[in-house]
């Protein structure tokens, strides 16, 4: 990185550091935010007051409940990620997400615990599992290595000797707890754990009888982690991000389950539990009233986010101008320049405001100081200055694009296998692209009246469509689903079925698998086997409705909210590119070239319209420099670099060049260096990789 430049230039060629793509925060244990951004005196109190709950939990093993209120853009979930780090070592961290269904609820929350546990902390080498396995007394006069050496009986007549009342299934349980150190059964014993429906074959060879299926199954199998974790460490329960939740019949969300859940978990004595349940503060105003006072009477403490002072404003400027700042020789006059404290004045007269308000405007500060080369003190102007116009919608399209990119590679990186979501989470996250996607009379269930009816869905689009998305693995669950399909066949429900399936139905001795060919022998009724890929594009979008539900969706100058993301959605086509969407036909088909192509081929050869890594690379770079004016060339070949790493220098070099011979991007001064060139959007562009 050079230096010895001025702030100008500096900040000209740099990415914006208010970047907005940066802003949204979600599961603690999915994001890495950058520590070195924190403002440790924001809400410090509030992280206090939970450290000092969590110590009377240890001390006393009793679970307490904790309500974290506070205004869309206080960082609420910020915050949640703070507590974990900072006390991840006294606790087990849990990260629970909206439900899909409240009638799956207790299983959610087990899944999602599970999940947790599997992940490794800051500072550690394993997973929270393990530590917690190797932290159990009954254990420690063995290491777990010695366990592992075909002592399976010894290692749960150890454990049922410290635990001989109280554990569900403790036989089973704790053999799986043991099979988890086995690598080739730690698979199966983790998703047995998280409640997945097993196939027959896998439940033997854990040696249990039957999965987790049930709501009872799932709360005493949660009781038995509480139990245990009495001999170890709490767990923490943060609930977070629940404006995505299931609505009641009168719409109003389902927090009546959660606090349900809640009051259960006290009343049943299911101890070592600490809730941290984080909601917007208009939400719980506006909801408390409908939900029972004997479960609002169960919250121990409610803590609320205040609005930041512009002192800790101004130190979250400085902390993000850092690295621009040390570019600059000889350093500037201020740690915040060119911002100054003055705007924050101006623009919060009331001395306070919230962390994401204060970025939000560092940000288009910092795009007026990219466009003009400076930035007037508002105190000087004889006019109050205008609010910022709203960004072109060119412009807001290519801040979606990149955020979706960004959010996509997350997904991708975490997402691994199609059955980490359950089967009604999967039905629920198409049904919101399926919305977003405007089809036509979107309703669920459609099973109604049985055990799958969170698995389905119907909606119109020339004919009655039903859907039903299963990847539950035991043949005695796919019996019973195909039971219901053929009734609803029978009762006239539907024209066209869809079952979309990637789990193994190949037992054709089966009584399931017999319904299952009678009834995809015809040609409206399809079975669909999805790929990762398309489940990534859900859940990507997945995310993006959770973040503008709650209000945390941040895109350019705007926080759009669920029907802005889905017009976004749209527009920009990010979608077309699913190829489960391209299946069911509710984005564009299969380019025609590509269907000429296809006429040769075997006809089990699927091809689906998809984006090279050279278009998208090309599109990305962009949609970039559109939304920040100007750009260094050097930055911009290491962002695209970055972001593409498979894209060797020499392919991003060209990607780049391709733009501006073609009139995309223009270099401001081209007889300078690399390092110092300056590339920005050709003014008349009409920005479309249709066109490109």
């Amino acid at each position: 990185m050079s230096r010895g430049r001025s702030l100008k230039q500096a900040i000209q060629r740099s990415v914006n550091p208010f970047d907005p793509t940066t802003f949204k925060p979600g599961n603690f244990w999915q994001e890495s935010p950058d520590s070195t951004l924190e403002v440790e005196a924001i809400h410090q109190s509030v992280l206090q007051a939970v450290d000092t709950v969590l110590e009377q939990v240890r001390a006393d093993s009793k679970t307490r409940t904790l309500l974290l209120t506070g205004d869309s853009g206080s960082g609420k979930s910020h915050l949640l990620g703070r507590i974990k780090r900072q006390l991840n070592d006294r606790a087990f961290f849990t990260y629970i997400g909206p439900w899909a269904d409240s009638q799956f609820i207790w299983r959610h929350i087990l899944r999602n615990t599970v999940d947790s546990l599997l992940q490794t902390p800051e500072d550690a080498d394993e997973s929270q599992l393990l530590l917690w396995l190797r932290s159990l007394p009954a254990l420690q006069h063995h290491s777990l290595v010695k366990w592992v050496r075909g002592k399976r009986a010894a290692f749960i007549k150890e454990l049922q000797t410290h635990f001989p009342i109280g554990l569900y299934k403790g036989k089973e349980f704790c053999g799986v707890l043991y099979d988890l150190l086995n690598p080739d059964l730690c698979p199966i014993a983790t998703d047995w754990l998280r409640g997945d429906d097993l196939e027959e074959g896998d439940l033997k060879a854990i040696k249990v009888k039957q999965s987790i299926d049930s709501e009872d199954a799932a709360q005493k199998l949660l009781a038995n982690f509480g139990r245990i974790a009495n001999a170890t460490l709490p767990i923490v329960l943060c609930f977070d991000n629940l404006d995505n939740i299931p609505l009641l019949p009168d719409n109003r969300p389902d927090l009546q389950a959660l606090f349900h859940v809640n009051s259960t978990l006290h009343n049943e004595k299911l101890n070592n539990f600490l809730l941290l349940i984080s909601l917007i503060t208009s939400t719980w105003k506006q909801h408390k009233d409908a939900i029972q006072p004997a479960d609002v009477a169960r919250i121990d403490q409610t803590l609320s986010l205040r609005p930041i002072t512009l002192n800790q404003a101004e130190a979250l400027w400085k902390l993000r101008l850092a690295p621009v700042h040390a570019q600059v020789s000889p350093p500037p006059e201020t740690a915040i320049a060119p911002l100054t404290r003055s705007w924050l004045e101006y623009k919060f007269p009331g001395r306070r405001t919230l962390p994401r308000n204060t970025l939000m405007l560092g940000q288009q500060l910092i795009e007026q100081y990219q466009r003009d080369g400076a930035l007037p003190l508002p105190s000087a102007q004889t006019v109050p200055p205008s609010p910022p116009p709203p960004p072109p919608a060119q412009n807001q399209e290519a801040n979606f694009a990149l955020l979706w990119h960004r959010e996509f590679q997350k997904v991708q990186s975490r997402i691994t296998r199609i059955t980490q979501k359950s089967s009604p989470e999967l039905i629920r996250i198409l049904w919101e692209v399926l919305s977003a996607l405007a089809v036509a009379d979107l309703e669920a269930p459609f099973l109604t009246g049985t055990k799958y009816s969170a698995y389905s869905l119907r909606y119109r689009q020339s004919a009655r469509v039903g859907m039903v998305w299963s990847e539950d693995r035991h043949m005695t669950s796919f019996y019973y689903l195909m039971r219901a399909c053929e009734r609803a066949i029978e009762q006239g429900r539907c024209d066209r079925l869809y079952l979309i399936r990637a789990a193994d139905i190949s037992q054709p001795q089966t009584q399931g698998h017999q319904i299952y060919r009678q009834i995809f022998a015809y040609a409206n009724y399809l079975h669909i086997e999805p790929d990762l890929a398309s489940v990534h594009y859900l859940e990507t979008y997945h995310g993006l409705v959770n973040a503008a539900a709650g209000g945390e969706l941040v895109v350019g100058r705007t926080t759009p909210t669920v029907q802005e993301l889905q017009s976004l959605v749209r527009k920009t086509g990010v979608l077309n590119y699913c190829p489960l969407l391209q299946e069911l036909e509710v984005v564009p088909e299969l380019d025609e070239a590509l269907q000429e192509d296809d006429a040769s081929e075997e006809p089990s050869a699927k091809r689906y319209r998809t984006q090279s890594p050279h278009e998208a690379a090309k599109q990305y770079a962009l949609n970039l420099v559109s939304t920040q004016q100007f750009m260094g060339l050097q930055m911009l070949l290491e962002t695209l670099q970055a972001q593409f790493p498979d894209l060797s220098n020499g392919t991003a070099q060209q990607v780049i060049h391709a733009l501006i011979d073609g009139e995309h991007l223009r270099v401001l001064d081209a007889t300078v260096s690399l390092e110092e060139q300056i590339v920005c959007l050709m003014p008349t562009e009409n920005v479309s990789a249709d066109k490109m």
